[in-house]
């Protein structure tokens, strides 16, 4: 608390894959969200395919940024993951 730190966390790659399901999860919300999308018609299964990959990155180097930040955010570690922004995609620019 005296002298805090701050991780800064750069990658050409984030190999975050689908995050809605896991958001989902990580809120407590996974039964609520389904009753609420059950009410409206839909099915969450159904909705989670749905989801597009954001293509940050096409494997290890991109796997162990993501798995970097996820460490940083579980751990509650002060920190910003930083990459470059493709405009649609790694694989299609």
């Amino acid at each position: 608390e005296q002298d805090p730190k701050f991780v800064y966390y750069l990658s050409a790659e984030f190999l975050m894959g689908r995050s809605l399901l896991n958001t989902i999860y990580n809120l407590g919300l996974k039964d609520q969200f389904s009753d609420s999308l059950q009410a409206l018609g839909y099915d969450l299964e159904q909705l989670v395919e749905e989801e597009r990959d954001a293509a940050l990155g096409n494997g290890g180097l991109g796997r162990l940024a993501a798995c970097f930040l996820d460490s940083i955010a579980t751990l509650s570690l002060p920190g910003w993951g930083y990459g470059i922004r493709y405009r649609y995609g790694m694989f299609k620019q």
